[in-house]
């Protein structure tokens, strides 16, 4: 499998087809990728550990970009269900169709073929679920452009799910071309407001200022009230309070030419400069705030070339680590403790090669080579995490420009170690507590092991945890 990468911002190009060559564009017009061999199979890696298998446990049938991914339960039936944003490029052979989807989950199963598929079809490059209107029920926040810069939407939720036809739409001078949407209450009046970050649509306008759409009393304004004084190329975003004054701060990351950096919160007033800055002007893309060694401040992700940490001291952002991997081009990042061990893992994804990447935190430290990998023929788009088979661990969801589009690992608990019920690799005295708490059911255990696997009290191996355990388990104290 052959790729090449060219940064591009005007998309007006005749393509020659080669053949079997494929060719795909970004959501953001900034990539572009020539893939051959499209019969080529994913390749996935995983170290013992972590939850994920090698080949995905959910693939849908459709032949779309994704250009975001969002997991909420939607419809109120206490399923997680999969939001699918789609975007439009001059991608060869032609996209046909990018309406916004949802893949309702019904019982644990996601659905073969969405349900809801929204009324519009405008280049979406991200996906957002939040109360927006304060009624209870989720809506999603389309963060749409393209080259001919779609406003943004909004379809309003319900007790069956969200409308699919928009209910608000933005009206932004300019227009604007957005990648992506941060929906957070900046000034604590206990509504979301909307963050966006976008660019221009061709080298003659390609840059844009960040918005800010303010929530008043579940009315999102439709002309942005708030916008940075920098107007650049910028495509994500991440809040969370890194000085410690109890307002959240903003993280970006911007494309080529511009410092990717932090805007601080000033007591619900949002700074229109940053704060900090990485003090280089590389092609970043992603960001992730999250207290990796576990001291108390959120540390910075950064999609950079390597994959970067930046620790925080007290409001001091240092950098700290980067990743090994033979190759960079991220497409989105995103933490989760994907182990329930206690302290974040880092995932990302790749479009020019496809490839999503795992890097475990083992005791406060990121692991530098990823733990897990999958690599698709296809260009890697979007990532997600949530519980969608409903055992409470978190499951990933990829997204793709080609088909499959959107695939789905299930996290799978630890292996089975009968008699270790606190997981500490013995079984001893102090497996008794945990054991009595396992005989009690498995919300209760799973709430206080959340790393360990419900069924290690399965003394007697028959299949269920009960009172019959009891005397197996007696049995394996000090094997």
């Amino acid at each position: 499998m052959l790729r090449s990468t060219v940064g591009v911002l005007v998309l007006a190009t005749a393509w020659t087809a080669v053949a079997r060559e494929r060719i795909e564009v970004s959501s953001d017009g900034q990539e572009t990728v020539r893939l051959k061999d499209a019969s080529a199979a994913p390749v996935g890696t995983a170290r013992t550990g972590v939850p994920y298998g090698t080949v995905p446990d959910w693939s849908n049938t459709l032949r779309r970009q994704c250009g975001g991914l969002a997991v909420a339960d939607l419809n109120g039936d206490g399923w997680n269900d999969v939001v699918v944003g789609c975007y439009i490029s001059n991608s060869y052979p032609p996209y046909t169709d990018w309406e916004n989807l949802i893949y309702y989950n019904t019982g644990g199963q996601l659905e073969a073929s969405p349900s809801w598929v929204s009324t519009d079809e405008v280049s979406t490059g991200d996906v957002q679920v939040a109360d927006i209107n304060g009624d209870g029920y989720p809506d999603i926040f389309a963060a749409n452009g393209g080259s001919s810069m779609s406003p943004c939407v909004i379809y309003f939720g319900s007790p069956t799910g969200p409308s699919p036809a928009p209910g608000w739409t933005s009206n932004i001078p300019a227009r604007c071309w957005t990648n992506y949407a941060l929906p957070f209450d900046f000034d604590h009046d206990g509504d979301p407001d909307v963050l966006i970050c976008g660019q221009g649509n061709s080298s003659s306008d390609p840059y844009r200022p960040m918005f800010l759409f303010r929530n008043h009393n579940g009315t999102l304004e439709t002309v942005p009230s708030w916008q940075s004084a920098e107007t650049s190329i910028q495509n994500f975003l991440a809040a969370a309070d890194y000085d410690g004054d109890g307002w959240e701060d903003v993280a970006v990351s911007k494309w080529a030419n511009f410092q990717s950096g932090v805007y601080r919160n000033l007591a619900g007033t949002l700074a229109t400069t940053p704060a900090w800055t990485v003090g280089n002007t590389d092609t970043d893309k992603g960001v992730g705030w999250a207290d990796v060694n576990g001291d108390g401040w959120p540390d910075l992700a950064l999609g950079h070339s390597p994959t970067r940490l930046y620790t925080n001291a007290g409001g001091t952002l240092t950098l700290t680590w980067n990743a090994v991997a033979p190759y960079f081009g991220h497409s989105d990042l995103r933490f989760c403790d994907v182990d329930r061990d206690g302290d974040p893992d880092l995932a990302e994804i790749h479009f020019s090669n496809g490839k999503a990447q795992l890097y475990v935190n083992t005791g406060g430290a990121l692991d530098p080579v990823p733990a897990w990998s999958y690599d698709s023929p296809d260009v890697g788009t979007a990532l997600a995490f949530g519980d969608i088979n409903g055992d409470r661990r978190p499951d990933l969801v990829l997204g793709f420009s080609g088909v499959p589009s959107v695939v789905v690992f299930y996290a799978r608990p630890p292996a089975v170690v009968p008699g270790d019920l606190n997981c500490d690799g013995a079984r001893n005295f102090d497996d008794i507590d945990p054991f009595v708490l396992a005989l009690s059911g498995y919300d209760a255990y799973d709430a206080e092991y959340p790393a360990c696997n419900w069924l290690n009290a399965d003394a007697n191996g028959d299949g269920a945890v009960n009172f019959d355990d009891i005397d197996a388990f007696v049995a394996l104290i000090g094997t």
